[in-house]
Parts: C-alpha cells; sequence; structure tokens
C-alpha cells in the first residue's frame, strides 16, 4: 500500500471522468461503490491552516460567533491555492473543516492547533454559566473546568507519542483517559439537547449544544489518534463506527424545529419572535452541519483503518509518514494492486 505525495493519475482521470468520486475522504467507483483510496492530510495542510486559521482558532471554531463565516471565507481564500489543479480535490469543503475542526483521514495535528481549539471551546464556556448550572444535574461548571483541563494535559501527552519508544503504554493510557472524557461530555450533551417539559428556553443553549459537541469531536479526534498511534487498528475502526453511530443519534435526537420553536417562545413580541426563530433556525442547521460533518470523518477513519489493516501498514507509521511531510497538504492511500 503506498503512500503516494501526488493525485495518482489513474484516480484523478477516474473522477475527472465521472467513473470515481470523491466523498469527504474517500475515493468511490462510482458503479461498484469500490474504495479505490484514502485522502490523508499532511503536516503541509496542518501548516497552512496554522498560517490561515491560528487567529480564527483563538478566537472560537463556532460558527455561532458573529466573525464565524468571515473567518470561514478567509481560511478558504488562503487554502485556495493548496488546491489549485488538483481536480481530485476541488470538491473538499474547506469551510466545513475549519468549522468543525475534524481533518481528514486520522488527526496529526499537533498540540498548538489542538489547545487552540480547546481554549477556544472553553472561553465560549465562561459565557455560558447560567445555561451550565442549568444542566449541571450531572456535573458542575467547576468540574467542566476539571474536565476541561484533563483533557489539554492529554492533548498535550498525545503530541509527540508517536516519535517515543515507549508509544505502545503511552498511546494506550491516553486512549483509555479519551474513553473517559468522550463519554462524560456525550451524557452532558444529550442532557443539553432534550428540552425536557421546558416551554421556552434561551438563546444560549444552542451554543452550549455546539461547546459541547465541539468538545465532544475534539476528543474523539484526539482518541482515535492514539489508537492509530498504538497500532490498535481493528479498535480504531470499531471505536470510529460506535462514535460516528453515536452522532448520527445527536443528530436524530436534534429536532431544530421544536428547539427553534422554544427559543422563540421566550420572545412576548410577535415580531421579535418570529426574527429569534428564524436566526435559531440558522444556528441549529450549522449546528447539524458540525455532526453531519463528524459522522462523515469518522465514517472515513473506520474505512482507513481497515485498508491498513489489509495492506500490512502499521498505524503508526502512516501518522509518521503524514506527520514528516511538509511539501504536499495531502498523500492518497491506495489499495495494492
Amino acid at each position: 500500500m503506498p503512500l503516494l505525495y501526488a493525485i495518482p493519475p489513474g484516480l484523478d482521470a477516474l473522477v475527472s471522468s465521472g467513473q470515481a468520486q470523491l466523498m469527504g475522504a474517500i475515493i468511490k467507483d462510482v458503479s461498484s461503490g469500490q474504495i479505490l483510496g484514502h485522502v490523508q492530510q499532511t503536516q503541509g495542510f496542518v501548516q497552512a491552516f496554522a498560517q490561515a486559521g491560528g487567529a480564527a482558532a483563538q478566537t472560537g471554531f463556532s460558527p455561532l460567533g458573529i466573525v464565524g463565516m468571515v473567518q470561514n471565507e478567509q481560511i478558504k481564500s488562503s487554502l485556495e491555492q493548496l488546491h489549485q489543479g488538483m481536480a481530485l480535490l476541488q470538491n473538499l469543503q474547506i469551510a466545513n473543516i475549519a468549522l468543525t475542526g475534524i481533518g481528514l483521514g486520522v488527526s496529526i495535528a499537533g498540540f498548538a492547533i489542538m489547545n487552540m481549539r480547546l481554549n477556544a471551546i472553553e472561553k465560549n464556556l465562561g459565557a455560558l454559566r447560567e445555561e451550565v448550572r442549568d444542566i449541571g444535574r450531572l456535573i458542575q461548571e467547576a468540574e467542566i473546568r476539571r474536565l476541561f483541563s484533563d483533557i489539554r494535559a492529554a492533548l498535550k501527552d498525545l503530541d509527540g507519542v508517536a516519535t517515543r519508544t515507549d508509544h505502545l503504554a503511552i498511546a494506550s493510557a491516553l486512549q483509555r483517559q479519551l474513553s473517559t472524557h468522550v463519554s462524560t461530555i456525550s451524557d452532558l450533551l444529550r442532557e443539553a439537547m432534550d428540552p425536557g417539559k421546558a416551554t421556552a428556553l434561551p438563546m444560549e443553549r444552542l451554543d452550549l449544544i455546539w461547546t459541547l459537541g465541539s468538545a465532544k469531536w475534539l476528543c474523539e479526534e484526539a482518541e482515535l489518534r492514539a489508537l492509530f498511534i498504538s497500532e490498535d487498528l481493528a479498535h480504531a475502526g470499531d471505536y470510529a463506527a460506535q462514535y460516528r453511530d453515536d452522532n448520527l443519534r445527536c443528530l436524530d435526537q436534534m429536532n431544530p424545529d421544536a428547539l427553534a420553536r422554544l427559543i422563540a417562545a421566550a420572545e412576548e413580541d410577535l415580531a421579535t419572535s418570529i426574527t429569534v426563530r428564524r436566526e435559531a433556525a440558522g444556528r441549529l442547521s450549522r449546528i447539524a452541519e458540525g455532526f453531519a460533518s463528524a459522522v462523515a470523518s469518522l465514517g472515513q477513519q473506520q474505512a482507513l483503518s481497515r485498508a491498513l489493516i489489509d495492506g500490512g501498514v502499521g498505524g503508526r507509521d502512516f501518522i509518521l509518514a503524514a506527520s514528516r511531510e511538509t511539501k504536499s497538504p495531502f498523500l492518497i492511500v491506495t489499495p495494492e494492486q
């Protein structure tokens, strides 16, 4: 299974002719559905993203902020040169990558970028203290702060593990920690998404859902990376499938129309209520896009883990190859012929 730092001409021609299609990070044969290759971001992409999106990461990845869409366009513009002339990658949704922070394939982002994302998520939490207390039956705000501190420590430990001689033991321990964090955040997220018997909800509830969802995706992403490094590719595929299904359930649980109505119900003035409902519907649509992006990414990682197993390629070697490539923003993994 070669790791190619250019688009294979054969695949490029198949995509251009319509015989193959790029679906997220997976290249599939249109007629048979057979996976022909996987797109994986490299350190070259991470560096470009850091330069273009560093400021955005510090102020928040949430699309619910006023400057969110402007930042997305800036990132999209800055990365445009990376895929000019690359027919296979013209349909990549760079804006979605910026929104969710979820990349292609398994994440190779270093601690600096992961920490910026976590800081942005935690910063948003500071404006939501009342909402946090409202759903705090499982965990209080101080405990959430400690949880974020534990996540930050795990992300810091994860950075550079692939190059250590004791990578197997460390990566396995980190995977267990991150799995616990995912479980805790998932409980809070389900509670935040359930309106219960409430007759009205504040707009901040949507920011809370996005904050918890973002933290969940970040931890899932990091946990799968730990599984790749620990050479536990079979479990990486299993966990990716489980988390994919969980995000699908969250997507099904979230009733955009019902939540928008509850948020609008907090307004007594009819005209204001209509305006608020439309705003809430727009925010909920973007939250749904975040869950959908997570589902797509997790499905891709499940397929990638299977492709590496079938090709006899180690997870750690794969991550190191992607991490060391700086000239090309993407690599294509193709099955051996």
